[in-house]
């Protein structure tokens, strides 16, 4: 053997001696909850039940811990009966009891109990596989963080209420709390409470979950020297009520197994807890996803989690039929494992292994474990969720989050859990409405002024245009347009219109261009403003509405009048030039006092009328026809264009067959190719003739032979570009310096 192969070997052997050491320090841990949660279930009436209650925890502990342990994304990962479902079951098992016909004997009962847990935990297995194998996982992300603390301190006051039970046989009632303080019941929760806040303080201090099955072992121990001390043996701690009533046999008596059990069934009492079941199923694929996300912090490595859901999903149905209780993996072992120096699949499989062995044993192994430890264990759980949730959320919380947690926690408490639950679902709902109908769905309101189309018009239009742009108010709008927000675009309008500072509103233009959809209630807002346009005399347009969301807003507005003053555009853009032709026309006649020749075009701003003349004289003349190219795109760039008439549209030719965007579009009065002349680049985009034009034609040539012979009317020429292209500038600047503020 090599000398590297040996530190190989003995790393490998050091691996294998951890595992099964952090395997065999989890074992205790899970062993004593399991039995807290058999317990826990199998109460009052069923107490009888409890030892099957356990084995159908260790056999979920079993399977559950074996499959997670070699099948999860991360190889440390351990497998439980959760803490987080357990108040939920035992919820289950009071509900289908009280269900049952009146008179049923007890093992009818368990019966029924034990098949309504496994179905449960199967039942939640293909949902946790379905939700996986769909990668339908991070839809239950939607749930708002305090309506998850809502659940998980209700659980946590659930887990209290039943440590108490689980110690005394009474349930903890504000209305029987004297009964607690009695001598004799007082000696039996006394120890568990005081065993659990020693947990908890020596936790939270120190954070060193190694503590625990330290902890609960030696409270243990010195629970049975000071016994033996008293004279009391099993029997006799038994009937005091310190000892679980476990049979000390083999047996376990009902199982999901034995024809009898299913024989027993009474499937319209099943139905009575399906409600609870959902929850269960509920709480566990949001425990997962909590505790992967975690955990990836923790270890610093990314956890698939649609994985993990699907193998928790396989380990739930296994465990269901095998008559086992709902679980998954635990963020705490997981953790207290790699804290043990694990760093492989052992310590999750041996943890579940000596879970099988127990199994095998039968219930009355724990026949000797006080009932204290037991409670004590369930105490410190709940007290964990409690304080985490009601004690630390009040820093971490945000007022009104925290009272929604607070309502939950006091619905379960007072109505039930399965009320609680529908008041989280019914808080989950209010608090996304409340919360995303804070973010502002009108992104930026606009006028003419600001915003203008990319279309290039003679100085005066631009001028008239600027002085009647408040007439347009333009509203960009973003997400999710709902009840809770579209009453917000309506005030909006509503408030311009009466605002009597503004000269009186002529268009209302709404950009849909980043909206993701609408509901009934925005079409419905839509329709009252197009009320509203036709009472006050303006149009409405909106831009950029896909289909589908069209023919939704066309429905909600059934009527002629109210459909006549609803336009739609394909952009924004075509809707600003509509726009702008509308208010050329009804501010102004300017567009027939326009000068037509390009003479008189240039001359309202040519430096020196005297110039003018040697610069003309230097351009030639061409006509253009329909769809003609007057400029390509990617050709070299060797002269510029005066557009004298018609129209052309500067557009960015897509390749690959992808349809061309336009750019601009461009009329009378207009230089067209400026920069492609000066910088001596390749053109950037084609211009193409809209309607028949004529352009005069500045060549690269002739401009170097004006700087030559005519530097005076060359230096003018620059002069009038330089304020053409400053003003081009100005009006982009200004839309920028809105739409960034």
């Amino acid at each position: 053997m090599s000398s590297e192969a040996l530190p190989r070997t003995a790393n490998s052997a050091r691996q294998i001696w951890t595992g099964i050491y952090t395997g065999a320090v989890l074992s205790v841990i899970v062993l004593i909850a399991s039995l807290s949660f058999g317990t826990l279930i199998f109460t009052g009436d069923l107490a009888p039940g409890v030892g099957a209650g356990i084995q159908a925890a260790l056999t979920s502990a079993a399977i559950i811990g074996l499959i997670i342990a070699t099948r999860s994304s991360f190889s440390g990962n351990v497998g439980i009966p959760q803490d987080r479902t357990a108040p939920i079951l035992a919820l289950l098992a009071a509900q289908v009891v009280a269900a049952l016909p009146a008179g049923l004997p007890v093992n009818a009962q368990i019966a029924n109990v034990l098949v309504a847990l496994a179905l449960t935990s199967a039942l939640t297995g293909l949902v946790l596989y379905f939700l996986g194998h769909f990668k339908l996982g991070n839809f239950t992300r939607f749930i708002p963080y305090p309506v998850v603390g809502g659940f998980l301190s209700g659980s946590g006051w659930l887990l209290v209420r039943g440590s108490f039970k689980v110690m005394t046989g009474h349930t903890l009632a504000f209305g029987h709390l004297g009964e607690f303080f009695v001598p004799a019941t007082l000696k039996l929760w006394l120890p568990g409470i005081a065993l659990g806040l020693l947990l908890f303080i020596l936790l939270r201090r120190f954070r060193q979950n190694r503590l625990v099955p330290v902890i609960l072992l030696g409270s243990m121990g010195l629970f049975w020297i000071v016994a033996r001390a008293a004279g009391l043996g099993l029997a006799e701690a038994r009937a005091a009520g310190w000892l679980p009533d476990i049979p000390t046999g083999g047996a376990a008596g009902e199982h999901i197994w034995l024809t009898s059990t299913w024989a027993a069934v009474e499937w319209r009492a099943l139905l009575h807890g399906g409600g609870l079941a959902a929850t269960a199923a509920l709480t566990a694929t949001i425990s997962i996803l909590l505790n992967s996300s975690a955990l990836e912090l923790a270890v610093e490595q990314e956890i698939d989690l649609n994985r993990e859901l699907r193998v928790a999903g396989v380990a739930n149905l296994m465990s269901g039929l095998g008559g086992g209780l709902l679980g998954f993996q635990s963020l705490t072992l997981t953790r207290l494992s790699r804290d043990l120096g694990s760093r492989n699949r052992l310590a999750g499989a041996v943890t579940a292994i000596i879970c099988g062995l127990a199994l095998f044993a039968g219930p009355g192994l724990f026949a000797g474990l006080p009932k204290f430890a037991l409670g004590g264990l369930l105490f410190y759980t709940g007290l964990g969720f409690l304080v985490e949730w009601l004690w630390d959320g009040w820093a971490k919380f945000p007022r009104s989050d925290y009272a929604v947690v607070i309502s939950i926690v006091a619905v379960m408490g007072t109505l039930g859990y399965a009320e609680g639950v529908g008041f989280g679902v019914l808080a989950a709902v209010i608090l996304f409405i409340h919360n995303y109908s804070r973010v502002g769905v009108i992104t930026h309101t606009l006028t003419g002024v600001e915003m203008q189309s990319n279309v290039d018009r003679p100085v005066e239009h631009q001028r008239l245009l600027a002085r009647e742009g408040a007439r347009l108010h333009l509203l960009k709008l973003q997400g999710f347009i709902f009840f809770g927000t579209a009453n917000t675009i309506l005030n909006n309008i509503r408030e311009r219109v009466e605002n009597r500072q503004l000269p009186p509103l002529r268009c209302v233009m709404l950009d849909f261009r980043r909206v993701s959809g609408l509901d009934s209630s925005a079409a419905l807002s839509l329709a009252k403003a197009g009320q509203l346009a036709r009472k006050s005399g303006f149009q409405c347009v909106l831009t950029q509405v896909p289909p589908e969301m069209q023919s939704h807003i066309r429905r909600g507005t059934q009527r002629a009048d109210q459909a006549e003053t609803l336009k739609f555009f394909p952009d924004l853009d075509h809707a600003l030039e509509w726009w702008e032709s509308q208010a050329l026309k009804e501010f102004s006649n300017l567009g027939s006092q326009s000068p037509t020749g390009l003479r008189q075009q240039l001359l309202q701003h040519w430096p020196n009328p005297a110039t003018l003349d040697q610069f003309l004289g230097r351009l030639s003349r061409r006509e253009l026809a329909d769809n003609e190219h007057l400029i390509r795109q990617g050709e070299l760039a060797d002269e510029l264009f005066f557009l004298e008439s018609g129209e052309v549209s500067t557009v960015l030719e897509g390749r690959n067959g992808a349809p061309a965007r336009r750019l601009r579009r461009q009329g009378a009065g207009t230089v067209l190719g400026e920069l492609g002349l000066l910088l001596k680049v390749p053109r950037s985009a084609s211009v193409i003739v809209l309607r028949p034009a004529v352009a005069y034609v500045l060549t690269a040539q002739a401009l170097a032979e004006l700087q030559r012979d005519c530097p005076g009317a060359a230096a003018d020429f620059f002069a009038y570009l330089s304020r053409s292209l400053a003003e081009r500038v100005l009006t982009t600047t200004r839309s920028l310096r809105v739409l960034t503020d």
